[in-house]
């Protein structure tokens, strides 16, 4: 009885137009580079995190705890460093933000992707979560601790954010440090050699050219946009964020995957996400540009903003099934929506 009560559930969301059927888990399965789906928020989802994942198809999840809030402020124009750590601060709100980010997973019933294994299971359809740090402050340029950290699980590591770090310079303000500094290839080298992603989301553009110049450790950009020019810091923050079309270019030969977020941006007609629709249609302007092994989901759900283009995983499925419709090979809507973060990760634990 069960069984024909799920064909009919299924028969029945298959009759309804796009988006009407949001609910029912579909393939292709879905990754995210970077999320912090239900993370700030106070009223959880009743359903649960591992509930919603099954629901939409979502089955790899880089859950990236911040490590920086408490210095940072939200100042209308942004957020910004607004104090300054003294030494072990970070380093031990690091240690209680792990604590909570295991007994929420233990509560959901959720597993940390930590293998290549755990992510041919999340391939096979089983929800894993990545253990992601949005920077690296919490090493506080003590490159052994990615060693203690790669222990507690982590296995996605973002070098800068919103403030200060002796990693290098960041998009969003002043240069301090001509792109990367030497310590930041010693973490990059210790990610390689533990297992460890790299990611570059936030470094200026000298840095990633130098970090990419220097180390052919796996690495993405988890999360932001391409657009044709250069930014700077004196930008606005949503353009300051962006990745130029070069540098991407760039970016992906060398084999790394790029992210789109979910950020709203009402006031530049040059900025085209407004929705899962034009969301999918910027995806594939990525691919048309990148490839089709470049291109990945890093929608920063929950962390883009009060008006996000996507603000839960029901939204991403809508994309999947508007990649759909573009008669994609298979395989390059498989890539797109899960295979270039999972070969790409794979890659960095396999080290």
């Amino acid at each position: 009885m069960m069984d024909r009560r799920r064909f009919g559930i299924w028969a029945a969301a298959a009759a309804l137009p796009l988006g009407a059927a949001r609910a029912q888990p579909r393939r292709p399965y879905l990754a995210d580079m970077h999320s912090h789906y239900a993370m700030f928020r106070n009223n959880q989802p009743a359903a649960g995190l591992r509930q919603h994942l099954e629901q939409t198809g979502t089955t790899l999840l880089a859950w990236a705890l911040v490590d920086d809030t408490p210095f940072t402020e939200n100042t209308g124009q942004g957020i910004r460093q607004v104090r300054e750590p003294v030494p072990g601060a970070l380093w031990e709100y690091f240690r209680r933000r792990v604590a909570r980010y295991d007994s929420e997973l233990q509560h959901w019933g959720v597993p940390k992707a930590l293998t290549p294994a755990d992510v041919d299971a999340a391939l096979a359809g089983r929800p894993h979560v990545v253990m992601a740090s949005e920077s690296a402050n919490f090493l506080e340029a003590q490159p052994e601790r990615v060693a203690q950290a790669h222990a507690m699980g982590l296995r996605h590591l973002q070098l800068v954010h919103f403030i200060e770090s002796p990693l290098g310079d960041r998009q969003t303000s002043p240069p301090k440090h001509d792109g990367m500094a030497p310590v930041a290839l010693k973490v990059i080298q210790e990610c390689k050699r533990l297992g460890v992603l790299v990611d570059l989301a936030h470094c200026s553009p000298a840095f990633v050219n130098a970090a990419i110049a220097a180390s052919d450790a796996a690495m993405v950009w988890s999360h932001s946009w391409v657009r044709r020019g250069e930014s700077n810091w004196r930008d606005w923050l949503y353009v300051a964020r962006a990745m130029s079309q070069e540098q991407a270019r760039r970016f992906a030969a060398r084999g790394g995957v790029i992210g789109l977020w979910s950020a709203r941006v009402k006031s530049d007609p040059g900025y085209q996400v407004r929705d899962p629709a034009t969301y999918a249609d910027e995806i594939a302007r990525m691919v048309d540009m990148l490839g089709p092994q470049a291109v990945a989901f890093g929608t920063d759900m929950d962390g883009a903003g009060k008006d996000p283009v996507l603000s839960q995983y029901d939204d991403l499925r809508e994309v999947a099934n508007r990649l759909a419709q573009r008669n994609w090979p298979d395989a390059v809507l498989h890539d797109v929506c899960i295979g270039n973060y999972a070969r790409v990760l794979k890659k960095a634990m396999a080290a």
